[in-house]
């Protein structure tokens, strides 16, 4: 069932005009279209999932696919495609490896991940899909979620002896891993990450970095005001250690932030990518006195 675009959340009223904004225009991309897919550029080359699938379907969908030039259209056909033809054949819902060529020119495995890495994958990479999410109206409180994986160029799975360039390390380590175990009952990767691949997160007052998340700097600094206790209250799922360390470092001048789409991605100053070196100086963070006070600095 796709929610009633005239039944508002009851937090709407309280929202910024930028959240109203982006809630009503899912809302009517929902009602046309029956989901939307949303697509974020990071440092795995590209995440994307679906709002809206599970209404009619019973899933979402998270893929990590390289997402320049073609590569948003790419995947969003094909997850329309697999949206239509579950719905035509709904015994299709199992996770295995599609070798269709009406799909996708390659195979690519088809996971419908546990309760727990479906947890892991929705806090780190499909935000939007979580219970207290601005957007999570927009999808049913039960549904599974699946895990588009994809191959090389020449057909090799992630986990597989000579898979090429970048493919191994696109898709996070331990979802690649529950989907070999889940895929083919084996597991053979629990050592697969390089050091170079280590050398792309770093930790600063015990946050992994880069961190990528929907809440502005502005919103983290609000949070440091109101308290544990109420900001606990209004995002359950949330972690409010890392806010409160994320806001130190970033007084301390040792993590920066620039903004991906309608998110924030905050890095190490010390580690920040070539790709986003020209994102620096900026003034998405603004150091409010209070708060400064507040954390003693």
């Amino acid at each position: 069932m796709i929610p009633d675009i005239n039944k508002k959340n009851p937090n709407y009223p309280f929202w910024s005009l930028e959240k109203r904004k982006e809630y009503d225009k899912t809302a009517q991309l929902i009602k046309e279209h029956g989901h939307i897919i949303k697509g974020i550029r990071e440092l795995r080359l590209g995440v994307s999932y679906t709002i809206g699938a599970s209404n009619s379907i019973g899933a979402e969908f998270v893929s990590f696919f390289p997402l320049k030039g073609e590569g948003i259209n790419v995947i969003t056909k094909i997850i329309n495609k697999l949206v239509k033809l579950i719905k035509n054949d709904p015994e299709v819902m199992k996770s295995q490896i599609f070798n269709n060529k009406d799909l996708y020119g390659l195979p690519f495995g088809f996971v419908i991940l546990p309760e727990k890495n479906k947890q892991f994958a929705e806090s780190e990479y499909a935000c939007q899909l979580q219970s207290d999410a601005l957007l999570s109206d927009f999808s049913s409180r039960d549904h599974k979620l699946i895990l588009l994986l994809f191959t090389d160029k020449y057909g090799k799975m992630p986990w597989e002896e000579g898979c090429n360039n970048y493919w191994p390390y696109i898709c996070p380590d331990s979802l690649v891993r529950i989907s070999q175990k889940i895929l083919t009952g084996k597991t053979s990767n629990k050592n697969r990450l390089t050091i170079d691949e280590d050398d792309y997160f770093t930790i600063v007052r015990d946050v992994k970095y880069p961190l990528l998340v929907e809440l502005s700097p502005q919103d983290l600094q609000y949070g440091v005001k109101i308290g544990k206790e109420k900001w606990m209250r209004k995002f359950p799922k949330g972690n409010f250690d890392i806010l409160m360390n994320t806001v130190i470092s970033l007084f301390k001048n040792e993590v920066v932030v620039t903004k991906e789409g309608n998110n924030y991605l905050y890095f190490d100053k010390q580690n920040i990518p070539k790709a986003f070196s020209t994102d620096f100086p900026n003034e998405l963070f603004m150091g409010d006195a209070e708060v400064k006070n507040i954390i003693g600095i």
